[in-house]
């Protein structure tokens, strides 16, 4: 894009009652302090956008006058050759605007003017001091914008082989700051996990020192183990001697019980053969009551007889095998008092003995979990140390980002540099912007070194945004050489002289 003035018309404005000024290539504009050459810049800038060259409010009435009739200009501008009269007009407080001589509403001029062309840029190549009045954060954007960040594969060519071996694969899954997210996290919760996985080992390793405290040493666990086995014999035995007792108790209790049962049951057999023998002979008949003859009287006596018999013979057998019951409980040895003292004395040296024993197994184990939490820590140590050295390659990553960035940056300039970052007491790289010359900073610059770094600035922008444009050099006093920029040059000197314009064309190459 190519924007020109045709040229300005401006009435009550400021210094200038009536002026009219046809631009060229380059217009060279001269006079005295206070004769209104920075004002044909106002003029141009509060036609398009209401302001002055810096993006402030500007007041365009006449100097000394409260009251005119009106105050106008109007800028004939052509883009791309294609040619459009703005015109902006302050009459009574009240603004009026016009497009090619027809009174248009402020939107749709404003409208108008936007679509023509960017404003911020068209500031940025208009006025060389207009870039740096910015807040650096906006000047910094605008540049940036006109220079691609590297590629990652950029950045990690440049890296040296040990952060681009960290950082290579990590890369293909994951964005530089979620990479950092997971890292940050993961050392900040090993950092914890190392803390108490060493409050662990030594946990751990006081136990084991009390154990060994507590056991000898120079014995053999196996001649423990031993002695126990000799001992838990000895215990065996007497428990074996016990249970035989109380069995031998067992059977004789059961055969006594057994004893007395059966004599009672032969006192009460006894008592039945009295009874049977004492009980009188029935001689009547049961059913009729008539006396019964010999041969029945006969036959009752005889059955009665038999039940005797019967009864003394049951009582003959259980007189037998109470006799076989006394018998078996004759061999059965009587029960003796059972000593338990024997067995507590063995029990007495099975416990130290056990305890030894555990001593020297708890030793083993001990040991055992010692090594474990010790690997256990030294995993979470490495896994914390990857961590912290992939914090580190990232860091080393944005350092080299920056610098290629910068890099990058530089290239497009020639006289000055641009400031990018700036590192923090940690080491970080902290977003910035500043304009350098001969290693001084654009707020310690000359007016003159100003103008030529903003000229710079304006060649640059105009390079890299394909927009030519005008740019207004004022106090060009100040500037003993200077490279005309691509578009018009509108330059604005203080001279011992009344006020000039002059014009003049540049050879096309």
């Amino acid at each position: 894009m190519n924007i020109k003035f045709v040229s300005l018309a401006v009435s009550n404005f400021k210094n200038h009652n009536d002026l009219k000024i046809k631009f060229s290539d380059i217009t060279n504009i001269s006079g005295r302090n206070g004769a209104g050459k920075s004002s044909i810049a106002e003029a141009i800038t509060w036609c398009l956008y209401g302001i002055d060259p810096i993006g402030t409010k500007v007041d365009p009435t006449p100097i000394g006058e409260e009251l005119p009739v009106e105050v106008k200009s109007e800028l004939l501008i052509a883009v791309d050759d294609v040619q459009t009269l703005l015109g902006r007009a302050l009459h009574k407080g009240k603004a009026k605007y016009y497009i090619n001589d027809v009174p248009e509403k402020a939107t749709k001029y404003s409208e108008l003017v936007e679509s023509l062309f960017d404003k911020n840029l068209f500031l940025s190549l208009f006025n060389p001091t207009y870039f740096s009045s910015q807040h650096w954060q906006d000047q910094r954007k605008q540049l940036l914008q006109y220079v691609t960040e590297p590629l990652n594969k950029e950045i990690l060519a440049a890296l040296g082989s040990t952060h681009t071996k960290r950082l290579e694969e990590p890369l293909k899954k994951h964005s530089l700051d979620d990479l950092e997210k997971i890292h940050v996290e993961s050392f900040k919760n090993n950092d914890k996990a190392i803390e108490r996985a060493g409050e662990r080992v030594l946990t751990l390793q006081e136990q084991l020192a009390k154990y060994i405290e507590l056991h000898d040493s120079s014995q053999d666990p196996e001649q423990i183990k031993k002695q126990i086995a000799e001992i838990v014999s000895k215990r065996d035995a007497l428990d074996e001697e016990k249970r035989n007792a109380q069995k031998h108790s067992s059977q004789r209790m059961k055969l006594e019980m057994q004893i007395e049962s059966l004599n009672r049951e032969i006192l009460k057999q006894k008592d039945l053969i009295i009874q049977k023998k004492a009980a009188p002979v029935i001689d009547t008949c049961s059913t009729c009551g008539q006396s019964l003859n010999e041969d029945s009287l006969q036959k009752v006596n005889e059955s009665k007889q038999n039940e005797i018999n019967a009864a003394v013979t049951e009582g003959k057998n259980m007189v037998q095998r109470l006799k076989d019951l006394v018998k078996q409980l004759e061999l059965i040895p009587e029960l003796k008092e059972i000593d338990h003292s024997a067995s507590f004395a063995l029990d007495e040296q099975i416990y130290p003995l056990k305890a030894k024993l555990e001593a020297f197994k708890r030793v083993d184990q001990l040991k055992e979990e010692i090594d474990e939490a010790s690997a256990a820590k030294e995993k979470i140590r490495k896994e914390r140390n990857i961590s912290q050295s992939i914090k580190e390659s990232i860091k080393e990553f944005r350092t080299k980002r920056s610098e290629l960035m910068v890099n990058k940056m530089d290239e497009l300039f020639t006289t000055i540099n641009i400031r990018l970052f700036e590192e923090q007491k940690n080491g970080d790289l902290k977003a910035t912007f500043e304009i350098e010359m001969d290693g001084k900073p654009y707020s310690k610059l000359s007016t003159a070194e100003k103008i030529k770094a903003g000229l710079e600035v304006i060649e640059v922008l105009s390079q890299q945004s394909d927009v030519i444009a005008p740019t207004f050099v004022d106090n060009a006093e100040s500037i003993l050489k200077f490279t005309k920029p691509s578009g018009q040059l509108i330059v604005a000197k203080v001279v011992d002289k009344e006020f000039a314009i002059d014009t003049q064309e540049v050879p096309v190459k």
